[in-house]
C-alpha cells in the first residue's frame, strides 16, 4: 500500500500516537498520553483532524506547548502580530430624534419578543440615553398603546387585502405551552393575476379552559367574522383531533371526511331540549365552513400509531421489539453520558440524535433562527435544498395517495416478515383517506393540475371525468387567456425528476 497517502505518517504530532491498524480508508491508533489506559482512536487516512480534536479535548496543554515550539511554518508557527487597532470614531448623535429612538425600541421589543417591563429597567434606560445622546424613551404604558395601535393597523391592512380576494382557505391549530393554550389561524389564497400563493396569520390568541368543540367553533367563527371572510372560506384545514372534527360536524357544512348516517331508524327527542339548543346556537351565531383534515397529519398518524401497532403484532413482533430496544439503549447512553456521546462522534464522525417530544418553546426558537434570515437567503436555501410549498395544492392529495398505495402494494411480494405490516398500512390509508379518494371534488381538483390531468384515472373513468370538467368549465362563462394558462402550468410545475420517481399511474 502506498504510504504516501497516509497523512498520519507525515503528521508532526504522530509521536503522541502509536499506529495499531491501517485499512484501506481508515487507521486505528493508540494515544500514548492516555496510557496505561487503552484508548484506540479512528481517523481517515487522508486527515488527522479527529486525532487533533482528541489532543485539544484531552491533552490541551501538550498540544499548546508543541504548537508554541513548532518551527515548521505549519499549524504550529507563530501567529503574525495583528495590526494595531484604529481608533473608532463616534458618529454624531444629534441626528437621532426622539421618534427614532421610540421606533427602534418598539421594533426591538416586538422582534425579539422582549417583556414590556424591560423599558422600566434602570440599566436599559441608561443604555438608551448613552447611545442616543441623552434621549429618553417611552414608558411601559405608551409602549403597550403603540403595540396595540400597530396591531390594529396590521389587522386593517390584512382585512383590506382580503376584500379583493374571492376565495380563501384557512387553517386552525391549538397548542399548549407553559400551562397556557393558544389557537393559531392562518389564511391562504391564490392571487388571480399571478397565480402566486399568498398567506397571512389571522390570529394567535389564548384559549382559556377546556378545548371543547363549542369553544373551538366559536373562536374560529369569531376570527373569520373579524376579517370579514365568512362567505369566502372554501374550507378550514385542521388536524385529526376529535374536538376539531366535532366542532365542524356540529356547526359546519357537509364535510368530506364525514361518515353519512345510513340508518332509517326513527328516534324520538325532547322537543324542549332541541328548541333550547337551537336558541343557544342562534345566540352564539356560529357558522363554520367545510372541513378538511390535514393530509400530512393523517399520514403521520399512519406512519406512527398504525405502523407501531402493526409491527408489534404477528411474526415481526419479537424482531421489532428487539431492534427498538437496542436503539433505545444507544439513545439513552448518548443522552445521559457525554463520554458516550464523544465516543459515538469519534467512531461515526457525527453527533447522535436523541428522539424527544418537540415542545412549543423549542419549535419557537427553531423558527426564530429562520426568521432571522433575509428573504433572499431563505429563497436561496429553499431553491438549493428543493424545499418549500410551491406545489402543495389540494389537487395533489388523491394522486399522491394512489401512488403511495401502488408502491406499498409492489413491496408486498418482496418482503418476508413484514407483509402483514404493509397490509395494515394500506388498510389504514384506505380507512383514513377513503372519503377523500371517493370525493368528486377532490378528483376534479386533481384533474385540473396540469401535471396530472387525467393520467392518474383508470381508462373507464376518464370519459366521465372529462365530461364533468367540460360542464364545470362552461359554468364559468370565461375563457382562460393564453398568458394565464402558461402561468398556471409554471405555478404547479415542480421537479419532473422527483415526480417521475414517486408518482405511479
Amino acid at each position: 500500500m502506498d504510504q504516501g497517502k497516509n497523512a498520519f505518517i507525515s503528521w508532526k504530532f504522530k509521536q503522541h500516537f502509536t499506529l495499531k491498524k491501517e485499512g484501506e480508508r481508515n487507521i486505528s491508533v493508540q494515544c500514548n498520553l492516555c496510557l496505561p489506559a487503552t484508548n484506540l482512536l479512528s481517523a481517515p487516512k487522508d486527515s488527522t483532524s479527529n486525532l487533533k480534536k482528541h489532543l485539544k479535548r484531552k491533552h490541551s496543554s501538550v498540544l499548546h506547548r508543541a504548537e508554541m515550539t513548532s518551527d515548521d511554518g505549519g499549524e504550529g508557527s507563530a501567529m503574525p502580530t495583528p495590526p494595531p487597532l484604529k481608533q473608532a470614531t463616534l458618529s454624531s448623535t444629534s441626528a437621532i430624534t426622539q421618534s427614532k429612538v421610540n421606533s427602534l425600541v418598539l421594533e426591538f421589543i416586538i422582534a425579539d419578543v422582549q417583556p414590556f417591563s424591560l423599558v422600566e429597567n434602570a440599566s436599559f434606560r441608561e443604555m438608551i440615553a448613552g447611545i442616543s445622546g441623552g434621549r429618553t424613551h417611552m414608558c411601559r404604558k405608551t409602549l403597550m398603546q403603540r403595540i396595540e395601535r400597530g396591531f390594529q393597523n396590521m389587522k386593517e391592512a390584512i382585512t383590506e387585502t382580503l376584500q379583493d380576494v374571492q376565495t380563501v382557505c384557512t387553517t386552525a391549530d391549538i397548542w399548549t405551552a407553559h400551562h397556557r393554550s393558544f389557537m393559531g389561524i392562518t389564511c391562504n389564497w391564490i392571487e388571480p393575476e399571478t397565480l402566486d400563493r399568498k398567506s397571512a396569520v389571522l390570529a394567535c390568541e389564548r384559549i382559556r379552559g377546556r378545548h371543547t368543540y363549542d369553544v373551538i367553533a366559536a373562536k374560529v367563527s369569531q376570527i373569520h367574522a373579524e376579517f370579514q371572510i365568512q362567505g369566502k372560506v372554501s374550507a378550514t384545514v385542521t388536524d385529526n383531533g376529535s374536538n376539531f372534527v366535532k366542532a365542524f360536524n356540529e356547526y359546519g357544512g357537509c364535510e368530506m371526511n364525514d361518515e353519512m348516517d345510513s340508518t332509517d331508524d326513527v328516534q324520538f327527542a325532547d322537543v324542549y331540549a332541541v328548541l333550547q339548543e337551537e336558541q343557544e346556537e342562534e345566540e352564539l351565531n356560529v357558522f363554520l365552513p367545510l372541513h378538511h383534515q390535514c393530509a400530512a397529519h393523517t399520514l403521520n398518524l399512519i406512519a406512527t400509531t398504525d405502523l407501531d401497532k402493526a409491527a408489534s403484532q404477528g411474526v415481526s413482533r419479537k424482531l421489532y421489539r428487539n431492534a427498538m430496544s437496542k436503539c433505545a439503549a444507544i439513545w439513552n447512553k448518548a443522552n445521559r453520558s457525554s463520554g458516550a456521546a464523544d465516543a459515538i462522534e469519534e467512531i461515526a464522525q457525527m453527533r447522535c440524535l436523541v428522539p424527544s417530544v418537540t415542545r412549543w418553546s423549542s419549535e419557537y426558537h427553531a423558527i426564530e433562527k429562520l426568521m432571522s434570515l433575509t428573504e433572499s437567503q431563505l429563497n436561496g436555501i429553499s431553491d438549493q435544498l428543493k424545499l418549500g410549498e410551491k406545489n402543495c395544492y389540494f389537487g395533489y392529495i388523491v394522486p399522491t395517495i394512489l401512488s403511495l398505495k401502488a408502491k406499498l402494494a409492489e413491496k408486498l411480494t418482496q418482503v418476508q416478515f413484514s407483509a402483514h405490516i404493509l397490509s395494515a398500512v394500506i388498510k389504514a390509508i384506505d380507512t383514513q383517506f377513503g372519503q377523500v379518494l371517493a370525493s368528486h371534488e377532490a378528483r376534479m381538483v386533481a384533474s385540473t393540475i396540469p401535471k396530472f390531468r387525467l393520467w392518474w384515472l383508470a381508462d373507464e373513468e376518464r370519459g366521465a371525468m372529462k365530461t364533468a370538467m367540460v360542464q364545470e368549465s362552461r359554468l364559468l362563462h370565461k375563457e382562460p387567456s393564453e398568458d394565464a394558462g402558461t402561468t398556471g402550468n409554471a405555478a404547479v410545475g415542480g421537479d419532473p425528476e422527483d415526480d417521475e420517481n414517486f408518482f405511479t399511474f
